[in-house]
């Protein structure tokens, strides 16, 4: 949300207008020679100044900032990332901090972007902005989306918290105002492929067990360390951290509030995926996630999943129902991320559920909202066509014409590959009626003969013979 606010920006910081604002990109680091160059360069020509803070590289990192110009400071590592990150502020010199790790890196174009846009937050009083942040996994692919603020004031009482999973706070007790340009910027992290993020698991274990001695009740440092022990395949230990977490947890909850759907996702999907899953159980703990947050779209989706592995289509549908709907309403940024990263899984569990369910045109929908996206995928038009054109006798002219120009508006019957599709499809869901139909007017002579030479090899492997 936008804050406005009549101060000029001389009056904020006691000097003289400028025409650009002077933003000073700040880092702390250890041991990142293979990321400390495309951390310096991406941004390169809208930083004012470039402030790296080494905590204890034995490499060549300390060699290669300075190479790129950056002004270097030493840190004693304390196993506590705020500590760090607050020494690197206090080196820096301009009006705002862009604070990102030696991992994460914007495109130039939205580097350009940042650069505009903090230039004109100069009639705006805002003390941060709110950036998008995609966490990239080993093939380069964007695997959660989030919302991050890494782009701040350099004010004296902004500083960061927690020695782990750190939070920029006002230490003046006042609370921030934070622009939202997630739609138009975004941050890529690359910090947790592969051995990288095995290495700073066992790390992120330690330090987080350390906060919790100062603060048994932080339920949001449950949550984190639910996840460590679920990413170690230790899923008991994570449920019960999971479980303190959600006790701990206030009355009422920020509307977005991340980390907390994310702590009560894992712990249903823990429960739902035992060998002997308790509905009790299940939906206990769903009662109390939509309760607390009842926008998240992930906790329906989750149901979902779990009724439809206990047979139950007709509950599985609702629940995905619902979920698609919380999806539509409120996006997916900072929340609904495991319905939005398996969307086409979705519409899949959506088209099978209202298939057993009975709920034929509903099934007709989803196959075709799939479909259109994935048009090869034999499980959703088999579904299609036992709902269109079922059993093995030929429909009439007309209603044949019919389904057959349905399907081609889903299907190039020019493409070889697609006509095939379609006729074996057909075939193999016991729509023999109308494969036959389709076959004899969509495929030439020599594709009727493979399929009639195909289905004679089938029955002879069948019989033996």
């Amino acid at each position: 949300m936008a804050f406005l606010c009549c101060i000029r920006k001389e009056d904020w910081f006691g000097m003289k207008e400028e025409k650009h604002v002077r933003i000073s990109q700040c880092m702390i680091v250890k041991n990142e020679e293979k990321n400390i160059e495309r951390a310096l360069s991406w941004g390169k020509s809208v930083m004012w100044e470039q402030v790296v803070v080494d905590t204890g590289s034995t490499d060549r990192t300390v060699e290669l900032a300075r190479q790129q110009g950056a002004k270097v400071a030493f840190f004693p590592w304390a196993d506590d990332f705020a500590a760090a990150k607050n020494y690197a502020i206090g080196q820096a010199q301009g009006d705002w901090i862009a604070f990102l790790d030696a991992d994460e890196y914007m495109v130039p174009e939205d580097a350009e972007k940042l650069a505009q846009i903090l230039d004109g937050q100069e009639g705006k009083h805002f003390d941060g902005i709110s950036t998008g942040w995609q966490q990239l996994d080993d093939k380069g692919q964007i695997f959660a989306s989030g919302t991050q603020i890494r782009f701040f004031r350099n004010l004296p009482d902004i500083r960061y918290r927690r020695r782990i999973h750190e939070q920029l706070e006002s230490q003046a007790g006042r609370e921030l105002k934070i622009g939202d340009v997630a739609a138009s910027l975004s941050i890529f992290h690359t910090g947790y492929q592969g051995e990288a993020g095995k290495a700073k698991g066992g790390r992120n274990r330690r330090l987080i067990l350390e906060e919790l001695k100062g603060n048994p009740q932080d339920y949001e440092m449950m949550g984190y360390m639910g996840d460590e022990c679920l990413g170690d395949g230790e899923k008991a230990e994570a449920e019960q951290w999971y479980r303190c977490a959600v006790e701990e947890m206030p009355l009422q909850l920020p509307e977005a509030d991340q980390r907390s759907a994310v702590t009560y996702s894992r712990l249903l999907l823990i429960l739902a995926e035992k060998e002997e899953p308790s509905r009790e159980d299940v939906e206990e703990i769903y009662r109390k996630a939509a309760a607390h947050l009842p926008k998240e779209a992930d906790f329906d989706y989750i149901m979902g999943r779990f009724y439809a592995s206990q047979g139950q289509a007709g509950e599985a549908l609702a629940s995905l129902e619902e979920a698609l709907k919380k999806l539509d309403d409120g996006g997916c940024t900072n929340r609904a991320l495991m319905l939005a990263a398996n969307l086409t899984d979705a519409y899949e569990l959506l088209v099978r559920c209202s298939f057993e369910a009975g709920s034929q045109q509903k099934c007709v929908s989803y196959a075709v909202a799939y479909l259109q996206h994935n048009r090869y995928s034999m499980a959703v038009l088999s579904r299609l066509l036992l709902v269109l054109a079922p059993g093995e006798g030929e429909p009439g002219q007309e209603e044949g014409r019919r389904i057959l120009e349905f399907f081609g508006g889903l299907y190039d019957f020019t493409s070889p590959k697609d006509r095939m599709f379609l006729v074996r499809a057909a075939q193999r869901a016991g729509c023999g009626g109308f494969g036959r139909y389709a076959a004899g007017r969509i495929l030439t002579p020599q594709e009727q003969e493979g399929i009639r030479e195909a289905g004679q090899r089938k029955g002879r492997e069948e019989t033996g013979l």
